[in-house]
């Protein structure tokens, strides 16, 4: 069965079965933990912030990015 089968069936659920079945899932596979962010990362996040907000232009935009990583990909 594919994915995409089972989410046609997920959609056609009544909607308290369908938060069980979230529900269900949720605990099955938990994210995993995250940990806490430390006071230099914290610093350091404040400190790039405060640069990019200082100098927008500085930056390169996420599409563009996000498109040269595509052809660099595809080569």
């Amino acid at each position: 069965m594919t994915a995409e089968a089972i989410l046609t069936q997920i959609v056609a659920l009544p909607d308290a079965d369908r938060e069980y079945l979230f529900e269900l899932l949720a605990e099955r596979y938990q994210a995993p933990e995250v940990p806490p962010m430390t006071p230099e990362l914290a610093k350091l996040l404040d400190e790039r912030c405060a640069a990019a907000d200082a100098d927008p232009g500085a930056g390169i935009p996420w599409e563009v990015v996000y498109e040269e990583s595509l052809k660099r990909a595809r080569k």
